[in-house]
């Protein structure tokens, strides 16, 4: 039997709370849209798939070497989040972003260094430039886009990050539930 897991980087309360709150303005819109819970937002930096329940340990360990490979190691990583935006730009929107900013290089530079540790040993690298974002919606209907762009243009949140998170993802009928299985801390080991 396998899991569906990914690697991530949380978010805080605060952040959480303003990106949330941002969003409320657009609950009355006339529009079908699927929200991401607050206890789910996060800041995917790579996605696995279904994986072995064997084979679960041994991303740990990739993911340590990875960050111990990583030219950026340090205590902390910090990063920004927001505004809200459509995505895809000039298309049909199909999600709702709280996209990074400050900071975005340096975990597009994480992101490299965990799928060059992972495709070395043979597991799907993703072929996508990094975009980091927080998903806070899915859209399946309906035109939201004007509405977005009537918000606030503001950042919602300075985000510092210890560790990456390697988390499950059980998909439920009431959406999916993410179980956290392992931190990796983004220090330099000695």
């Amino acid at each position: 039997m396998g899991k569906r897991i990914f690697f991530a980087m949380d978010i805080d309360e605060a952040t959480r709370g303003r990106i949330v709150t941002a969003a409320e303005a657009l609950h009355s819109l006339d529009a079908r849209i699927t929200w991401t819970k607050p206890r789910n937002l996060h800041v995917t930096m790579n996605f696995l798939g279904d994986v072995p329940d064997k084979r679960i340990a041994e991303l740990f360990g990739l993911a340590g070497e990875a960050v111990g490979d990583w030219d950026l190691a340090r205590d902390e990583v910090a990063f920004t989040v927001g505004p809200l935006i459509c995505f895809p730009p000039h298309k049909r929107a199909r999600m709702i972003w709280a996209p990074v900013g400050e900071g975005n290089d340096q975990l597009a530079s994480l992101h490299a260094a965990l799928n060059q540790a992972l495709a070395a040993n043979g597991w799907r690298s993703e072929s996508r430039p990094f975009m980091g974002h927080v998903t806070v919606a899915r859209i399946k209907a309906g035109d939201v886009e004007a509405a977005v762009r009537q918000l606030p243009d503001d950042e919602l949140g300075t985000v510092r990050v210890s560790e990456l998170t390697l988390y499950e993802s059980d998909l439920t009928h009431a959406g999916p539930i993410y179980s956290r299985l392992a931190g990796i801390p983004l220090a330099r080991r000695q």
